[in-house]
């Protein structure tokens, strides 16, 4: 891998937006659960510059029928001097015939000051995205295939799992729709403090093309993002590197 390039750290806000940034599309492949998609528990180091934090992706059943989906970005060390809390990120899903569709999402921020919180409700009304951001009211129209910036990650596992191309998605981030692209590179072996893994890369990019993100996928854990690299202008600005991994369905894949 390329060397990293760190920017020089402005500020707190920039740390966490840089970070938050991380929370990826992720890919997992044939999950030993029988389960459309993996269930799962990860967590990852952080690293932007000399500050550092703790990223968790977890996905479980929520009642039998649906799913449930959270993120969570924690800042360690020297930032927390100057300000403690978390962003945590949670989707409800379901799905039915093999499409996936998103019934809410919703973000707390502690970090910010004062507290942030972001509320989208999809498809209710008929054909709408209603809910709150920055305390203004949301009111879009849906769009084919659209999901939240995190029930993407998981319409990426459910296409890996059934076999469907997905060359693009359509994403509601920031009260806006997106559309993200993505790409596939082999990657050989990647290093995490977890272990040495074989990995494939996944990367997507933003609609400005200046933005990329990579994830370096296992197939050892069912192609689940080992480590997640955020680039800007092709330089590399932050990293996640995964410390540890649970399987949360009835059959775990092999420990390493």
């Amino acid at each position: 891998m390329n060397a990293v390039k760190y920017p020089k750290i402005r500020s707190l806000s920039e740390f966490v937006s840089r970070c938050i940034s991380l929370i990826p599309v992720t890919l997992l492949a044939g999950p030993a659960s029988g389960e459309p998609v993996p269930l799962f528990s990860a967590t990852y180091k952080v690293h932007y510059g000399i500050l550092h934090g703790e990223m968790t992706l977890e996905l479980r059943r929520a009642d039998g029928v649906d799913y449930v989906y959270e993120t969570s970005l924690t800042p360690r060390g020297l930032v927390t001097i100057f300000r403690r809390g978390s962003i945590i990120e949670t989707t409800t899903l379901e799905i039915e015939d093999g499409t996936l569709r998103p019934l809410d999402y919703r973000s707390t921020d502690t970090i910010a000051d004062p507290e942030r919180n972001t509320v989208y409700r999809f498809d209710e009304p008929s054909g709408r995205v209603t809910g709150t951001y920055k305390e203004r009211d949301v009111d879009e129209p849906m769009q084919p295939n659209g999901q939240n910036r995190i029930s993407a990650h998981v319409a990426v596992m459910l296409a890996m799992n059934t076999g469907r191309e997905m060359t693009s998605i359509p994403v509601f981030d920031r009260a806006r729709w997106r559309d993200f692209a993505f790409e596939t590179f082999p990657a050989g072996t990647v290093k995490t403090p977890l272990g040495d893994f074989e990995a494939v890369e996944i990367r997507y990019s933003s609609d400005t093309k200046d933005k990329s993100w990579s994830l370096y996928c296992a197939e050892a854990l069912d192609y689940a993002p080992v480590m997640i690299v955020f680039r800007e202008d092709d330089d590399i600005k932050s990293t996640a590197e995964l410390v540890e991994y649970e399987s949360l369905g009835e059959a775990a894949p092999d420990e390493r």
